[in-house]
C-alpha cells in the first residue's frame, strides 16, 4: 500500500499507525486501518487507481470490438463488464489479479463471482438485474435483511424505553436508508418494509401491555394523520427552563 499509494509516503506511514480515540482511550493499529474509519475508503481507492488504465492498455480495442468492457470502482468494491464470460474468467480476471497482487491485495473469493445480467448481481446494497431486457436496480435481499435485523436490534434495546425515545433512535436509521435507496426502483420494497416494521412495533405495544386489547393499543400508539393511518407517533411535552416557568 505505501509502495503504490500516489501521498507523502511518510504522513500515510504514521495515518497506519496512528491509532484511534473511542471514549478517551486510545487503541493502538498494529494492521490495516480502523473498521468505518473514514481513512480506509480514501486509501482503496487511491491504492485501486489505475486499475482502470491498466485494462484500457491491456486491451486497447475492447470498447471497439464488441468486447463492451467497461469498469465501475466505488472505494474496494468494483465490477467489469463484458460480453463474453470466458473472455472475463481467462483473460480480464488474470490481469486484475495481477494488478491486485503488486498492491499486496487479493480478491475475495465471496464476493468475486463472474455471472450474466439475466442473473443479476449485487453492487453497493442493490441488485442490477435485467427483467425481459429492460434493466432494474432494486434494494438487494442482503441489504434489506441487515436493514431489518438493525431496525429489529433497536426496537429490542428499546423494549423499555419510552415510545418517543425509540422513535427518536428509529428515525435516522429509517431515513438514511430510505433516502439511500430512493433512486432505485424501491416501490414494492419499501411497502414490504413498512409492514414489517409496523408487525415489530405492534409486537413492541403489545409486549408492554399484556393485558390490554388491540383497539388499546391502536389509541395510546398509532395515530391518524390527514389519509395516514397506522402513524406510529408520540406527543412529547417538553419541560420549560426555570426562568420560564413563570410564562406557563
Amino acid at each position: 500500500m505505501i509502495a503504490n499509494i500516489p501521498t507523502d509516503k511518510v504522513i500515510l506511514t504514521k495515518w497506519l499507525q496512528a491509532g484511534f480515540v473511542y471514549q478517551n482511550e486510545l487503541f493502538p493499529t498494529e494492521a490495516g486501518t480502523p473498521q468505518g474509519g473514514i481513512i480506509s475508503p480514501v486509501l482503496a481507492n487511491m491504492t485501486l487507481d489505475g486499475l482502470e488504465a491498466k485494462l484500457a492498455e491491456k486491451f486497447p480495442k475492447a470498447t471497439q470490438t464488441g468486447l463492451k468492457m467497461n469498469m465501475v470502482r466505488y472505494a474496494d468494491d468494483f465490477i467489469i463488464t463484458g460480453n463474453s464470460k470466458k473472455w472475463l474468467e481467462n483473460e480480464v480476471k488474470p490481469v486484475v489479479i495481477g494488478f491486485l497482487a503488486e498492491r499486496g491485495l487479493v480478491l475475495s473469493p465471496e464476493k468475486t463471482k463472474t455471472t450474466h445480467i439475466k442473473e443479476g448481481f449485487d453492487f453497493l446494497g442493490w441488485n442490477i438485474r435485467k427483467y425481459s431486457g429492460k434493466l432494474l436496480i432494486k434494494p438487494s435481499k442482503a441489504n434489506v435483511k441487515a436493514h431489518l435485523d438493525k431496525i429489529r436490534d433497536v426496537i429490542k434495546e428499546n423494549q423499555a424505553a419510552k415510545q418517543a425515545n425509540l422513535i427518536r433512535r428509529l428515525n435516522p436509521v429509517l431515513r438514511g436508508w430510505a433516502n439511500y435507496h430512493s433512486h432505485v426502483v424501491a416501490k414494492d420494497t419499501f411497502a414490504r418494509i413498512d409492514d414489517e416494521i409496523w408487525s415489530m412495533l405492534w409486537r413492541w405495544a403489545a409486549r408492554r401491555h399484556p393485558n390490554k386489547g388491540a383497539r388499546w393499543f391502536k389509541e395510546k400508539y398509532f395515530k391518524s394523520r390527514g389519509t395516514r393511518n397506522w402513524i406510529f407517533a408520540a406527543t412529547e411535552q417538553k419541560r420549560m427552563e426555570r426562568d420560564e416557568k413563570s410564562l406557563c
